[in-house]
């Protein structure tokens, strides 16, 4: 069988290199930190700035990503259509525009937020495209937990772009998505290690087994249930938020410690995957209508 290069208009070569969906996903939970910190009290120019230049930063993230892995996405299944591997897009076009959309992302943050969620942005930017991107994901298990730092980062520039500080809400937003961030991607890296092991990419599933994949992701669920209950202790949210994404979390565990006996584990890291997602889009829209609810009754 040949393969076939499949024809794309341009505009939708660049979109998908700044990887839509996860820009969206950022995005939503960087709007969730800045309901959590204002109380929907909202500066609409900081509002509307930070939104801006937390989007250039992910599609610069994005852009570089794209442009470091173009050659390993070739010897994996769902990687190898993309722009760069299939010779679409010109990489030093790529790389360029991926640079030119970061300084432009740090330059409005530091203008027109504030220095605080500039220098998150740095951190962010440089974490997932040096650390992650670079050096650690073609090398090390220790990827994916690495690289939650700069996946955790949305949520903290939206809380600071209002705050102006690094207050306990801003930590705890972090820490639920770095904790969340390794055992969603390793239910990813179980349906998909075959495509993995083939591009070189040490990813635990591959290095260290389904088998330890699946007790590792147990401490990070975990993790999470304390996360949720200080933002409630703290007077962040209401319960109603707690009750939610305490049911959500239970489940969740659930399904963890049930993907020890399963024996199908195809089907199971796929749901795993889902309902990760199903939990973070739940538990971060919660927040918005708790902080509302909750500011409003006792603020």
């Amino acid at each position: 069988m040949t393969n076939r290069r499949v024809s794309h208009p341009a505009w939708e070569d660049w979109i998908s290199v700044i990887k839509p969906r996860i820009l969206a996903e950022n995005l939503f939970c960087a709007f969730a930190g800045y309901c959590l910190a204002s109380g929907w009290n909202v500066e609409y120019s900081s509002l509307i700035f930070m939104m801006v230049g937390t989007t250039l930063l992910i599609a610069s993230a994005s852009m570089m990503n794209n442009y470091l892995d173009r050659f390993r996405d070739l010897n994996m299944a769902r990687t190898r259509n993309r722009p760069l591997p299939s010779g679409r897009l010109k990489p030093g076009n790529v790389l360029v525009a991926g640079i030119v959309a970061g300084f432009v992302g740090l330059v409005v943050l530091l203008v027109f937020v504030n220095p605080l969620c500039m220098v998150l942005g740095l951190i962010g930017l440089l974490v997932y495209a040096v650390i992650y991107t670079a050096w650690l994901k073609p090398t090390s298990t220790w990827s994916t937990s690495v690289g939650g730092i700069s996946g955790s980062m949305p949520p903290l520039i939206g809380y600071c772009s209002f705050s102006n500080e690094l207050e306990l809400g801003a930590w705890l937003l972090f820490f639920i998505l770095f904790l969340w961030q390794p055992p969603h991607f390793w239910a990813l890296g179980i349906l998909k290690k075959e495509e993995y092991r083939a591009a070189g990419y040490p990813l635990l599933p591959v290095a260290k087994g389904v088998r330890r994949t699946k007790i590792q992701m147990l401490p990070y669920v975990a993790a999470l249930f304390p996360v949720n209950y200080l933002l409630f202790d703290h007077n962040y949210v209401g319960r109603s938020y707690l009750i939610v994404s305490s049911i959500l979390l239970i489940i969740w565990f659930s399904k963890c410690v049930n993907g020890l006996m399963t024996k199908d584990e195809t089907k199971w890291a796929a749901s795993n995957f889902r309902f990760s997602l199903y939990f973070l889009t739940m538990s971060f829209l919660m927040i918005m209508i708790d902080t509302a609810l909750w500011r409003q009754i006792y603020g």
